[in-house]
């Protein structure tokens, strides 16, 4: 008989007839765990699927262009192709890593998962684009379920013959993430058209991990499986040794790294001043918390980092010389900061509290404010339209560019629709704004204030003057507390060099 190519039984390797033999058995209590799991991400990439199609139909209808037009009918043929292939590969992948955890011989997982702290995952280094939106959409899940995902963890734990934390466990947000995207790459997209599914599969799937941590915790504490575990006994605290080594003498010089935490907190240029403010007055009553439990320094779910976070990041809009005494978010922080004032560090309870109320609080005015922010998009683009169909684009040669107008398309490049800029419109007044459209064919940027309202419009050109000149500064939303920790870091790591 001719060989046909393919590979025959004989030349598998162990792992891969471990892992597909119709033989392999899950333990029974991991197989009620994937089953539910698998059952819930099913149901929810059949809704993500079925309204790709309703979406891409819509963006194609506003496409400013023929070219991302047909681009955007040509992809919702290939996504209603390739959905069922996309689904098979997401929920084998899944079955593949839950397998893992019974195989401890096994030295090259198929699924190389970057250690936390990695800021870009392996499978993206060549789309820094795709990584920002998919680290984006990890940070969002861990902030908001992270307890639930590290209990998880600490449960699969007993179960798993490799340790598991919330990076590497099968049903943690960033092994999620990797199951869709190599499921993609299977099957070839335009990035375009990748970053609108990751968007939906955010929308539609990562937004109810909370009910799928749920459950797989509900099912282990049913089956005996560490049913009286604390919120202190989970994953977090194993990690605690990991960063002990970054961060030497912790919890004799806890009193020192505050101390240099909130130094960066008060020179960050990305705060406003009424939050710095604010947030200074935390010196004291985090210097307790630190003393009492290490997990501060290095568990990034401490209740204690995640309000600061949290925090931080509602408030990012404030302009500097706003008069925001009167305003709903300065209270609710202004609320958050007098709680904590006299608090000793005993007493996790309240943290979790102010964390839970200040996040349901935030998570109302986002809504209201993407709702508004879409309305601002909407009427921009419909005010826009007339102008373009009256002035159809002709095709120009493209212009020989000079270094330095090269260098401000560069600069100009790195404002991505979601950034926050700040505006120094004179001496004394800033004025801070979020990109949230571009208008081509002339590249007009809309931006509006924290709570979707338009604020600015500027032409390319414009931008590139003001990048130029110092006068438009990018504003950092990253972690509040990984930046400073991050930079803790690394001046420690100087002075030890030295």
């Amino acid at each position: 008989m001719q060989n046909d190519g393919k590979v025959g039984p004989g030349s598998r390797t162990t792992k891969e007839l471990a892992m597909h033999s119709p033989l392999t058995r899950l333990p029974v209590i991991l197989l009620q765990v994937h089953d539910k799991a698998a059952q819930q991400l099913r149901n929810e990439l059949q809704v993500l699927f079925e309204n790709a199609d309703q979406t891409l139909f819509e963006m194609a209808d506003k496409a400013q262009s023929d070219t991302d037009q047909s681009l955007f009918f040509e992809a919702m043929r290939d996504v209603r192709l390739k959905r069922k292939s996309i689904e098979r590969g997401f929920l084998e992948r899944l079955f593949d890593a839950f397998i893992r955890l019974t195989l401890p011989d096994v030295s090259e997982p198929a699924l190389q998962v970057v250690p936390a702290g990695h800021a870009v995952f392996s499978l993206m280094a060549d789309n820094i684009e795709r990584a920002q939106v998919t680290n984006a959409m990890v940070t969002k899940v861990l902030s908001r379920n992270q307890l639930a995902l590290c209990q998880l963890s600490t449960r699969l734990n007993t179960l798993s013959c490799m340790p598991l934390d919330e990076q590497n466990n099968p049903l943690g947000p960033a092994m999620l993430c990797e199951y869709f995207l190599q499921a993609e790459r299977d099957q070839g997209m335009d990035i375009k058209v990748k970053l609108i599914m990751l968007r939906l599969f955010d929308k539609y799937l990562l937004s109810q991990t909370g009910q799928l941590y749920a459950d797989a915790n509900q099912l282990l504490i049913a089956t005996g499986v560490l049913p009286d575990l604390s919120d202190r006994e989970s994953c977090c605290a194993a990690k605690a040794d990991i960063h002990a080594q970054e961060l030497p003498g912790a919890g004799e010089d806890a009193s020192n790294l505050i101390g240099l935490l909130f130094d960066y907190i008060s020179d960050d240029r990305n705060l406003s001043q009424p939050l710095k403010k604010l947030l200074g007055l935390l010196r004291e009553p985090m210097l307790q918390i630190a003393r009492r439990d290490q997990n501060f320094f290095s568990c990034d779910s401490h209740p204690a980092r995640r309000l600061l976070n949290v925090m931080a990041d509602a408030a990012i809009g404030w302009d500097a010389g706003a008069n925001s005494c009167n305003d709903p978010l300065y209270r609710k922080v202004e609320h958050v900061v007098l709680q904590l004032a006299r608090y000793a560090g005993n007493n996790p309870a309240l943290l979790e509290s102010l964390l839970h109320d200040f996040s349901m609080f935030t998570r109302g005015e986002r809504s209201r404010t993407e709702l508004l922010e879409q309305r601002t998009r909407d009427a921009e683009q419909v005010r826009c339209r007339p102008a373009v169909q009256r002035n159809p684009v002709r095709s120009w040669p493209s212009p020989v560019l000079d270094e330095q107008a090269q260098l401000g398309l560069l600069l100009v490049s790195q404002l991505r629709v979601g950034a926050w800029i700040e505006l120094q419109e004179d001496e004394t007044t800033r004025l801070r704004c979020k990109l949230i459209t571009i208008l081509e064919p002339d590249g007009t940027h809309i931006f509006v204030n924290r709570i979707g309202a338009k604020v600015l419009e500027k032409s390319r050109n414009d931008l590139i003057v003001h990048l130029r000149n110092g006068s438009i500064l990018l504003v950092d939303d990253r972690l509040l507390i990984d930046r400073a920790l991050e930079s803790v870091i690394d001046s420690l790591r100087q002075a030890g060099g030295e």
